[in-house]
């Protein structure tokens, strides 16, 4: 079986949960026999990895493609309307299209047109309809950036004619959550015969192998370690745990801690003005892009991860986190009662201050972290392994051929 994997986002050039499973993934099903061909986009300046070889043989089953992008939304379609002509000579020599998310359209209508028979396989990470609801209440707080509305808002037209084209075409949705199959199914009326729920996987003996690398530390031994890892976006979340920590310091006068925060985008400026308007310049260190082992290095260094995120469907960094028995804070969303199930007292917050108590029980109890963070990785290890992932994705490709 040969299966041609979409994806606009792909490492090491990016920093982005989607590009992370794609890689994962390509692994996961290479190693098992499958033929894999990654065509993944590449932005025209990579961030901070140097040279990227346009095409590179991974093993004898694996190969990745490296094709141009914009590095502007929607990239999604850049990526597809810059290669047009590439991905449809290309589909004729595999027997599964897979793509991630919305990188299938509007290529998929094309190519189903003229090999109907290819099935087609659509990863969704995503609905634009409560991102769509996200980017209306941050326009409303006066906190959003251009990019954040742009990608968001003016961006909903398109991302929602994706979703139905994709569904239109495609032979299988995969959304990876049960919530986001919920979503697509009720919103945009997708039969269940197309979908099947399949979490994201995680290399777990790579994420291990990168976790004992531990450079970055840094020298805030004396001090509780906090670490945030994600785009700066408002619907991240990431001005509210600001908000929460100047909570912390103010009201529950904790300040023995050091948040470090990996990621770019939109918001960073006015990450630095929140930063220095509440005091926080001694707790809060931005670190701007890193490469995945060096965030998982730094992950594993620290004594907390916080995924403040108000919408998400299943954040690689928090399944990341709690496979290295990390404690993790979220707020009460549907991504973090389906991820945390099981888990009794899970730190999800419902308000700013909740999330700021949270923070603080974590703080001053190594005992908890610690009990905590074991009970997490006990559940997760098997549960997101990218092998028991590959395999699902597999049965899915079998039934869909002839």
């Amino acid at each position: 079986m040969r299966v041609l994997i979409l994806s606009h986002d792909y490492p090491p050039q990016m920093f982005g949960g989607i590009g992370t499973f794609a890689n994962n993934l390509a692994n996961a099903l290479s190693k098992k026999g499958v033929g894999v061909v990654v065509l993944a986009g590449c932005p025209p300046r990579p961030l901070k990895t140097g040279v990227i070889a346009a095409r590179t043989t991974v093993n004898k089953n694996l190969e990745v493609i490296r094709v141009p992008r914009m590095d502007f939304p929607p990239s999604r379609i850049w990526y597809q309307l810059m290669n047009l002509n590439k991905i449809r000579h290309l589909v004729a020599d595999f027997d599964i299209i897979h793509s991630q998310d919305q990188s299938a359209f509007p290529i998929i209508g094309l190519c189903k047109k003229n090999r109907p028979e290819i099935p087609w396989v659509v990863t969704m990470h995503s609905n634009p309809v409560p991102e769509l609801y996200y980017s209306i209440r941050s326009v409303a707080s006066l906190e959003s950036s251009v990019r954040d509305v742009f990608t968001n808002l003016v961006g909903f037209p398109l991302s929602d004619l994706a979703i139905r084209t994709e569904s239109k075409f495609a032979d299988a949705l995969v959304p990876v959550s049960e919530e986001l199959r919920r979503e697509i199914r009720d919103q945009y009326r997708v039969a269940e015969r197309k979908l099947f729920t399949i979490h994201n996987g995680v290399n777990v003996a790579e994420l291990e192998s990168e976790a004992r690398m531990n450079p970055l530390r840094g020298t805030y031994d004396d001090k509780v370690s906090i670490l945030y890892a994600g785009r700066l976006y408002w619907s991240k979340g990431i001005l509210h745990l600001l908000k929460s920590l100047f909570y912390l310091n103010v009201n529950l006068k904790f300040t023995n801690y050091q948040l470090r925060i990996f990621g770019e985008g939109p918001l960073r400026h006015k990450i630095s003005s929140l930063v220095s308007r509440y005091h926080l310049e001694k707790n809060v260190k931005l670190e701007g892009f890193v490469a995945h082992p060096e965030l998982i290095a730094a992950m594993a260094g620290s004594d907390i991860v916080c995924i403040p995120s108000l919408y998400e469907a299943c954040p690689m960094v928090m399944i990341e986190a709690m496979i290295l028995g990390k404690p993790v804070v979220a707020f009460n969303r549907p991504f973090s009662q389906e991820l945390l199930s099981g888990i009794p007292n899970a730190p999800v917050a419902r308000t700013i201050q909740d999330y700021a108590f949270q923070i603080h029980s974590l703080c001053t109890s190594e005992n908890l972290r610690r009990k905590l963070g074991r009970r997490l990785r006990e559940m997760t290890v098997k549960r997101f392994d990218v092998e028991t992932m590959a395999e699902r994705y597999i049965e899915v490709y079998h039934n869909l051929l002839p």
